[in-house]
């Protein structure tokens, strides 16, 4: 399973645990926030008692990064292409039958390398290479939907990191905080007054 300590890969992961025999992996490509990324699948596995599989491109990300007149958060173009390409490698060498990428509607929607038709044609090429499966569980779930599932099964989603721009505390105004605090908020969920700067 894909993990990268945001809302949607740490409830998969709440959900999947006990069913599955799971092995959570984070990838570092480079982007801003992975350190607080990690720290926060590190967090998801630790209670649930899972050893976190750490895959570095870090430094592929910083080669990108230079050749970029506007320092990106996330500097790798078609990430989930990556992504997935190292996570079918791993799931082969372990002998994994399944692939877990923790998609939303949202994600599939707006994003080329989330969406089904790109995921449909990624399994056709894992197909070709094997007999690993490409599951999306959460593909047809909006994040508020995503979010009132975790709430239910006890998740504690300040452990959880969603921001662009790797500060300890969520900075509250980049792109993903404010779908963060807008999904809480249609899931009719608060989120502590002090967990964003602003």
């Amino acid at each position: 399973m894909l993990l990268s300590g945001g809302i949607e890969s740490s409830t998969l992961l709440h959900m999947r645990h006990g069913q599955d025999e799971l092995h959570p992996v984070f990838i570092d490509y480079g982007q801003r926030a992975g350190q607080e990324e990690f720290r926060a699948a590190q967090q998801q596995c630790a209670r649930l008692g899972l050893q976190l599989k750490k895959l570095d491109m870090a430094q592929t990300g910083h080669d990108f990064r230079e050749g970029q007149n506007t320092k990106l958060h996330v500097p790798l173009p078609h990430r989930n292409l990556i992504a997935l390409s190292l996570g079918l490698s791993y799931a082969t060498q372990i002998s994994a039958g399944w692939l877990m990428l923790a998609l939303n509607l949202e994600d599939t929607l707006a994003y080329p390398s989330a969406s089904t038709a790109f995921i449909a044609k990624f399994q056709d090429m894992a197909n070709v290479l094997g007999s690993v499966e490409i599951a999306t569980p959460l593909a047809a779930l909006s994040k508020a939907q995503i979010i009132r599932q975790g709430m239910a099964l006890g998740m504690d989603y300040t452990q959880t990191y969603s921001c662009l721009l790797g500060y300890p505390l969520h900075c509250g105004q980049c792109p993903q905080c404010l779908h963060r605090r807008e999904a809480f908020r249609q899931a009719g969920e608060q989120e502590p007054a002090d967990f964003y700067r602003a």
